[in-house]
């Protein structure tokens, strides 16, 4: 049984969507917000991979299951931080007096 090393953590890639962006070096709310999303998606689908395979009796591999299922779980925690920041963040626009 092959045991695969610990890799660093990549840091999340913001693709960017305009040259002034480049040119400002500003990184916007929505490509953070859509880059997490879109880790989050890529993750549940390597779960629901390896969940499969193991259905199937395709692998009997358990233990990078029980990874994948907390990255899983840590990704949606993020997103759902963003979300939560971004709604406070509304609100306080809001209750502010012009």
């Amino acid at each position: 049984m092959f045991i695969e090393p610990i890799n660093k953590i990549q840091p999340v890639k913001v693709d960017p969507l305009s040259k002034e962006k480049e040119k400002n070096n500003k990184i916007s709310f929505k490509s953070i917000f859509d880059s997490a999303i879109d880790n989050y998606k890529n993750a549940e689908a390597e779960v629901d991979k390896d969940i499969y395979q193991l259905s199937i009796g395709e692998t009997d591999d358990l233990h990078n299951l029980m990874i994948n299922t907390q990255k899983a779980q840590i990704s949606l925690d993020l997103v759902i931080q963003l979300r939560n920041k971004a709604l406070d963040a509304y609100n306080e626009i809001m209750r502010m007096g012009v």
